[in-house]
Parts: structure tokens; C-alpha cells; sequence
């Protein structure tokens, strides 16, 4: 599972923008995201499905600017 987030400069904080199965789709989103505004910031993320002891879920960050 692929996650695009949207990174805010004022709170240092990433909203959610979707979830794609292909990681094809979530870089299409994002270029979708860059060509509406040149200045917007995202990252894409790549989960695993395993939890660490704190139960947070496991991620790689795939891509970002």
C-alpha cells in the first residue's frame, strides 16, 4: 500500500491525500499535486503491514521534495 501525503510548512505536519494500491497511481497523484500548485510539498510512503512494539505501523518513505 502506497500513501501520498501532503506536508504543511507552518504546523510541520503531513495530511493525507490517498492511498493506492500501485505505486504508479501514487506517483501520478503526486505529479497531479505538483502541476496544480509548483509549490506544494508530498511525500510517498510505503507501508509494510507490520507493526513496531508501540503499534505504530511500519513505513519507507518511496519519494519526496
Amino acid at each position: 500500500m502506497y500513501q501520498v501525503y501532503v506536508k504543511d510548512k507552518e504546523t510541520l505536519s503531513k495530511d493525507l491525500v490517498g492511498e493506492y494500491a500501485d505505486a504508479d497511481d501514487a506517483f501520478d497523484k503526486a505529479d497531479e499535486l505538483v502541476a496544480k500548485d509548483s509549490t506544494v510539498k508530498y511525500v510517498i510512503e510505503k507501508t509494510s503491514g507490520k507493526f513496531n512494539s508501540y503499534g505504530d505501523l511500519l513505513t519507507d518513505v518511496i519519494a519526496e521534495n
